[in-house]
């Protein structure tokens, strides 16, 4: 669903500013009133039961409540990281928006000054928006299965035979050399949690990302999460194993009839087998006739997302400056010239994730010293010619 970009901001006149455990049963209710109201809002990341969760153990959590004439209007959960303002569980959060009534258009920078931050980075932020600044817009990719595992693999098989025709060929080579993996659907233990984590920080070291788990409270987010005992919301994991020994794993969030697939992970000894694309049909066969109709993969690029989804809907990606007046207009002229600039547009867009991931994580200034010197190294690194 297109977003919508108003050049109407709706009227504003209080922010009160609240801690993640000062919500109250009314808070929550309108929440979830409120998302229920906005289609756009699928996912579980918009449910009032995740910003409760994570608020514990994300450093400098709050929430804005947004008032006019006394009403509550909207809420915005947050964290300040070095004077930005970020969606809260940043950078693990992969979509936010500000929860409100359909229609409703946040006047920013009256947000900007309440919170005292000098400017709002985001990631995937899904809603109407009306602000000055650089902001590209993304679409989020999702496996959508209203009609079932069966339409939506014979949809997905005659638009990319290719790729389904290799899925299947590894499925029958796992069967052939493992006589096949065992597979669960269950809620993430520390084993899998532990192993993933650990998979995912030694791929973070190979390919020079920052690693987001060195922090400390982006594993706790996780924990608790995956201690949440509600049957509709909360961690799960789909697991294959082989003589009891764990080969893949992928830690999703889900609400009732939705999934994101968050962190996969395997053994990479098992890499020939594309045991991680083999994981994830699994999961999609598995839940669809459970009544789940959307498996939302994020928004990256990545060449196995497009053979197993469709457009899900749009968000935006930017970061707006506090100034004294917001207008659409700069938004639409930032997101017109980006064509013309596209190499020069991606590289500082890259660069910009990655300072962005190192901010949103790293909570001590050595932390952030840190990880900005090994960054600072790593594209030395790059820039040094091969050796003959």
């Amino acid at each position: 669903m297109p977003l919508k970009r108003s050049t109407q901001v709706s009227t504003l006149n209080r922010i009160e500013i609240v801690r993640i455990s000062d919500l109250t049963a009314r808070d929550a209710s309108q929440w979830t009133q409120w998302r229920a109201q906005r289609p756009e809002l699928v996912g579980p990341y918009f449910d009032v039961r995740y910003v409760q969760a994570i608020g514990a153990d994300v450093p400098g959590a709050r929430v804005a409540r947004l008032y006019n004439e006394g009403r509550v209007v909207g809420y915005f959960a947050y964290q300040i990281r070095a004077g930005v303002l970020q969606p809260l569980g940043a950078p693990l959060s992969d979509y936010h928006a500000l929860i409100s009534a359909p229609g409703y258009v946040p006047d920013l920078n009256a947000l900007l000054k309440a919170t005292k931050a000098k400017r709002l980075d985001f990631q995937g932020w899904v809603g109407p928006m009306d602000a000055q600044g650089q902001i590209v817009p993304l679409q989020r990719r999702a496996a959508l299965t209203p009609d079932g595992f069966d339409a939506w693999y014979e949809k997905q098989d005659h638009e990319h035979h290719k790729f389904f025709k290799n899925v299947g060929r590894c499925e029958r080579n796992i069967v052939k050399d493992f006589g096949g993996f065992d597979f669960t659907w269950e809620r993430v233990t520390p084993e899998v949690m532990d192993w993933i984590i650990d998979l995912k920080r030694e791929q973070y070291k190979k390919s020079g990302l920052h690693d987001i788990f060195n922090c400390g409270w982006t594993r706790e987010l996780l924990v608790n999460l995956a201690n949440l005992h509600d049957e509709g919301y909360g961690l799960r994991a789909g697991v294959f194993r082989h003589e009891g020994k764990l080969v893949a794993a992928e830690i999703s969030l889900v609400d009732k009839e939705s999934v994101h697939l968050w962190f996969p992970a395997y053994d990479p000894a098992y890499y020939r087998y594309t045991v991680g694309i083999v994981l994830t049909l699994a999961i999609i066969r598995h839940l669809a006739p459970l009544g789940y109709k959307s498996f939302d993969f994020g928004t990256g690029g990545e060449d196995y997302k497009s053979p197993m989804t469709t457009a899900g809907g749009e968000c935006l990606e930017g970061s707006v400056q506090y100034a004294p007046a917001l207008g659409s207009r700069m938004m639409d002229m930032a997101v017109a010239v980006l064509p013309a600039r596209r190499k020069l547009e991606q590289a500082r867009l890259s660069l910009r994730r990655r300072v962005n991931v190192i901010r949103s994580t790293e909570v001590s200034l050595a932390g952030w010293s840190r990880a900005l010197i090994l960054m600072a190294q790593r594209g030395l690194m790059r820039l040094k010619p091969a050796k003959a």
